[in-house]
């Protein structure tokens, strides 16, 4: 298809083409070029602008890393923890190891803030021997503090096994040198809470780990590539009065919400050799439609074009006609015979008389 944009075929059987035909065949072929480049420009843009899609896997795991919280508040508060081995807390421990104290931070809106970091404590099922649950008790310990005041603690969870601490995003900017993902910047908000005291709020969390595609030039081009794991949590909260709570007390149970952990894996469905593969499909369905208009050299000299299609001149092949055989004068070619036979017997009858 492409040489005859350049050249005028140089075969007998197109010598008699019309002009028009010769024309008719470069914008066709030019036509169908643009829209191979088209195409694949297309593709290009839409697979820049893509964002990764997720696959997702379930895996049932029989205990989960209890979360890490940071706890910010406007006065000064203390932290103490507690893990239950069962459900009524008959059966309990400190944990008040894993428990950074609240600090002033210099935040103007939030000064005091303080971690719970359990590196080592995994709840169970119930069914299991425990831990079952952990208990955060809050205590507001500033004299200035007065009940009349609308002050609220601020909560972030975050995963324990994280490798930065998600409660403030200028330290996590500065942690990351400012080269955080969307995704990255988004845990600071997805579990993010106001609490205030008077209740015991019941938080259940679940995990999850995403693996984001760390070359992501490899991706573009369609080769395999290799992932960062990056753990974090969901989680939904629970207000419940509490009669034996004040304004300057509140409470905290932490529980899994279930025993699944959810894996979900970046992965990119448009690709260089994605669109490589769809152009050459293109290609030959063109090629496929060039050759039923035009016919091909070596097995089909004319193709629909030559056939009289769109009112266009019908055209033959001077070689086929030159090359038709004639149809024979049957006639003629009897009476050659016979006269041929004749001969024959009367050179035989003059052989005979000298024998």
């Amino acid at each position: 298809m492409l040489p005859d944009l350049f050249k005028k075929p140089q075969k007998a059987e197109h010598e008699n083409e019309h002009s028009f035909v010769l024309w008719l065949r470069k914008i066709i072929i030019i036509v169908f070029l643009m829209i191979l480049a088209g195409s694949f420009a297309v593709m290009c843009v839409r697979m820049s602008k893509e964002n990764p899609s997720i696959s997702t896997t379930f895996t049932s795991i029989d205990s989960i890393l209890a979360p890490s919280i940071y706890l910010s508040f406007a006065y000064k508060f203390n932290i103490s923890c507690l893990i239950y081995y069962d459900y009524a807390g008959k059966n309990e421990t400190s944990c008040d190891e894993y428990v950074t104290q609240p600090n002033n931070t210099g935040d103007k809106d939030y000064p005091y803030g303080g971690n719970f970091s359990p590196k080592k404590v995994k709840l169970t099922r119930y069914d299991d021997i425990g831990p079952y649950f952990v208990y955060l008790d809050i205590n507001i310990i500033d004299p200035t503090f007065n009940n009349l005041t609308e002050s609220f603690f601020r909560m972030n969870l975050y995963d324990t096994e994280n490798d930065y601490v998600i409660y403030n995003i200028e330290s996590m900017n500065k942690i990351k040198s400012g080269s955080m993902t969307p995704f990255e910047e988004s845990l600071f908000y997805l579990n993010k809470y106001t609490l205030t005291g008077g209740y015991l709020y019941k938080l259940g969390f679940s995990k999850k780990i995403r693996r984001i595609l760390s070359k992501p030039i490899l991706s573009y081009i369609g080769f395999p590539s290799s992932y960062d794991s990056k753990p974090y949590i969901e989680s939904n909260i629970q207000s419940v009065p509490a009669a034996s709570l004040n304004a300057t007390h509140l409470r905290v149970r932490l529980s899994p919400r279930n025993f699944i952990l959810e894996e979900e894996q970046e992965q990119r469905n448009d690709n260089i050799l994605a669109a490589v593969g769809i152009i050459a499909a293109y290609y030959s369905s063109i090629v496929f439609i060039y050759v039923f208009l035009f016919g091909v050299d070596s097995m089909k000299p004319w193709g629909l074009i030559h056939s009289g299609c769109c009112g266009l001149p019908t055209f033959v092949d001077q070689d086929d006609e030159q090359n038709e055989p004639n149809e024979p004068n049957e006639p003629n070619e009897q009476v050659l015979n016979i006269e041929s036979m004749d001969e024959r017997v009367k050179e035989l009858e003059k052989i005979l008389k000298y024998v």
